[in-house]
């Protein structure tokens, strides 16, 4: 369990990151 976390945790953040990023793309496309 604990290596699987390692292993993910950083992916994990990544793809937050990702997910984050586009959806603060998507809200200040509906603002303009």
């Amino acid at each position: 369990m604990q290596t699987f976390l390692i292993m993910y945790a950083p992916l994990l953040v990544v793809a937050l990151s990702v997910v984050a990023a586009f959806w603060a793309g998507l809200k200040d496309e509906q603002v303009e």
